[in-house]
């Protein structure tokens, strides 16, 4: 779904994202995340929008902050807007796609996942985008991840495994490495 370059963090959160919901619910199976609740919450720039999605078929968006979200994005606004509008594709996308949502195994590692993972991704364009993804309200342990955007999405992906990328110097860690390698469960 292409989304407008000047569109508001609370257009995008209350009218575009229930309807990317329903669009990718339709095309995945979500068979065993019967019982479960996912939540998610973005900030961006003190903006918080929160998604709570129940069995991996019901999405409820508020405004706001939850009290403890399994997840929460913390991110600028330019970023946040690259990563909408596709100039920063696959970014996010381990924490926005139903496709990897709606997987029982996943749900459960990120369940028992407690820390902090911050990523430093350098774009194309030279620039440097920081997202800080904090895991159960568990500041630490913490790592930071720096790649750049077309090797973060691979690792992401599966396609790159984060052992190789590091490996090879394509993905540099500070922090907790303990933490960094238990991450894995939650890449594709």
């Amino acid at each position: 779904m292409e989304v407008r370059e000047d569109i508001s963090v609370k257009e995008y959160f209350e009218e575009v994202v229930p309807k990317m919901f329903e669009e990718e619910i339709s095309k995945v199976s979500i068979g065993g995340m019967e019982g479960t609740e996912f939540t998610v919450e973005f900030d961006v720039d003190g903006q918080a929008y929160s998604l709570v999605v129940k069995d991996a078929k019901e999405l409820q968006v508020k405004e706001g902050k939850l009290e403890s979200p399994m997840v929460r994005v913390v991110l600028s606004e330019d970023v946040w807007r690259k990563a909408i509008t596709g100039k920063m594709p696959g970014a996010v996308d381990m924490f926005t796609e139903m496709g990897q949502l709606a997987n029982r195994k996943r749900y459960d590692a990120l369940k028992d996942t407690k820390g902090t993972m911050n990523l430093e991704l350098a774009l194309p364009d030279g620039t440097t985008a920081q997202i800080k993804v904090v895991f159960n309200n568990a500041d630490s342990p913490a790592v930071t991840f720096k790649t750049s955007l077309e090797d973060w999405v691979k690792i992401a992906s599966g396609e790159l495994p984060g052992p190789m990328a590091f490996m090879q110097g394509k993905l540099k860690l500070e922090g907790d490495m303990t933490f960094a390698m238990s991450l894995g469960n939650l890449l594709s």
